[in-house]
């Protein structure tokens, strides 16, 4: 198996398993004000997997890792990570915890009324919420920021490897 799909695999399990743990963790049900925060830190996941196969492929290519051969590596982590990712949320949002986007809308609906919105601006957070939290929007909006990190991340971390990296060349 490549490098690229090896990683990208562990990539999109990795960010699974993190979603599965805020779950068990209560961040999708009963700690909501943890959970709105927790997921922002999910990129670690891709961020590891990304260096750590640029790490051997530099290793591999003798010490040496290319832009092109980085970017390459990197866009298909994101993009094989990005479809295993939306198919597992997909999953989730319909059969492990079907509530929980409603349950966090709620709970913002309810945030805004304490901090005083008008009916007109919790109106329109409402009918934000509904088109975006749809089956498919959640699809989409999943896919392509996941892909969109996956990408950015790329971009940050071949310098970074060219730099320092986890594995010894074998030459």
């Amino acid at each position: 198996m490549s490098i690229e799909n090896r990683y990208g695999i562990l990539c999109g399990l990795g960010m699974c398993g993190w979603i599965l743990l805020e779950f068990i963790l209560g961040f999708h049900t009963t700690s909501l004000e943890i959970g709105q925060y927790s997921g922002y830190f999910s990129f670690v996941v891709p961020a590891l997997f990304i260096f750590t196969a640029m790490s051997e492929l530099k290793s591999i290519s003798n010490g040496s890792l290319g832009i092109k051969a980085g970017i390459n590596i990197g866009f298909h982590i994101a993009i094989l990570s990005a479809a295993i990712f939306t198919f597992f949320l997909f999953v989730y949002n319909n059969y492990i915890n079907p509530g929980w986007i409603d349950t966090m809308v709620d709970w913002q609906r309810k945030r805004l009324i304490l901090g005083g919105a008008t009916d007109d601006e919790i109106g329109r957070f409402m009918d934000q919420n509904r088109s975006t939290n749809s089956t498919v929007g959640q699809g989409v909006i999943t896919f392509v920021s996941t892909t969109g990190i996956g990408v950015v991340l790329t971009l940050i971390l071949i310098p970074v490897v060219k730099r320092f990296s986890l594995w010894k060349p074998t030459y």
